[in-house]
Formats: structure tokens, sequence, C-alpha cells
């Protein structure tokens, strides 16, 4: 199986190689730029992906309800309008109320990190007898685990820049990964 790297190496054509690992490498340094002034700037962040998520939910719902008014003649139209119809109020109520959108969006991410945690660390050691690096998927479980505990007792005053302190470390980690595999690659190549 080719993957985007090997397909780099094996084009034949010295130039598209270096240009594409040159891309690459501006690509993760934008993302990791991003991820820096989330971090440095996370109510901002935050504020600014409660908006995106709002105004995201509010188009595809838009978009969803004029898809279901146009298929009427199918009986599924009804469950269309009503899918649809819950997701442009859903993304409207968190345009209208972004404080209120933010701590909500809080929640549901604590939840996932308390539930992602969790499911981790019991399948990490459901897995020990059968896989050799089962450590670090329970570690990995206690790190998110314990990410959802500092959002639990420090919510609702964490609400405000929790969100966007996780998109930067996010943006940062991603950045900095693709800059590295940018440069490891280009020096296999």
């Amino acid at each position: 199986m080719q993957t985007y790297l090997s397909h780099l190496k094996s084009s034949g054509r010295p130039d598209s190689g270096r240009a594409a690992f040159k891309h690459l490498r501006l690509v993760g340094a934008i993302l990791a730029g991003l991820g820096v002034l989330a971090i440095l700037l996370p109510n901002i962040a935050t504020f600014g992906a409660e908006l995106l998520v709002a105004w995201m939910l509010t188009l595809w719902g838009a978009v969803g309800l004029g898809f279901s008014w146009a298929i009427r003649p199918a009986p599924e139209w009804r469950y269309g309008v009503a899918a649809f119809g819950l997701l442009f109020v859903v993304g409207a109520a968190l345009a209208l109320f972004p404080i209120a959108g933010v701590a909500a969006l809080t929640l549901l991410m604590m939840l996932s990190f308390l539930m992602e945690g969790l499911l981790s660390i019991l399948f990490g050691l459901r897995s020990s007898a059968h896989v050799s690096n089962w450590g670090w998927l329970v570690f990995s479980g206690l790190c998110s685990f314990a990410a959802g505990v500092v959002i639990l007792f420090g919510w609702p005053w964490t609400a405000s820049w929790t969100l966007g302190l996780m998109l930067g470390l996010n943006f940062l980690s991603t950045g900095l990964s693709v800059v590295m595999l940018a440069n490891s690659a280009r020096v296999e190549a």
C-alpha cells in the first residue's frame, strides 16, 4: 500500500518531492502557529470555536431542511425535517447565546474525556495479556480522565478557556508532528 510520503519519494521528479515536503512543512508550521496563538489567547479561541460550531450547525440544518423539503414525495421527508430542524435550532441557539454555548460544549468535552479515559483504561487493562504496549493505552486513558476531572471540578469557571486551550494543544501537537514528518521524510528521500 502506497502512502502519501512513499508516493512523493517514488514520483520520479526530484523537484515535486522537495516542493511537497516544503508544503507539508508549511502546513505544519501554520497549524503549530495557530496552536500557540490559541494557547496564548484561550478565551478568544474558545469563543471562536463555539461560534464556528454554532454557524456550521445552523448552516447544516438549513441546507438539510432545504433537502428535506425537496424530497417531500418520499415518506421519510418528515424525519429529515425533524433532524435537520433540530440541528438548525441548536446551531441558532449556540449562535444567539454564545456564553451558554461555551458552557454546553465544555460539558460535552468533559463528558467525552471522562468516557474516553475510562474506556481506554479498561481496554488497556483487558488487553494486557495480549498486547505488549498496553501500558500506553492505560496512560492515555489516565490523561484523558484526568483532563475530564480537571474540567469537572473547575466548571463553570474553566468553561471560558478550556475549549480554546484544548484546541490550541491539538493544533500545536498536530502541527509539530506534521513538521517532523516532513523533515524525516525529506531526510529519507
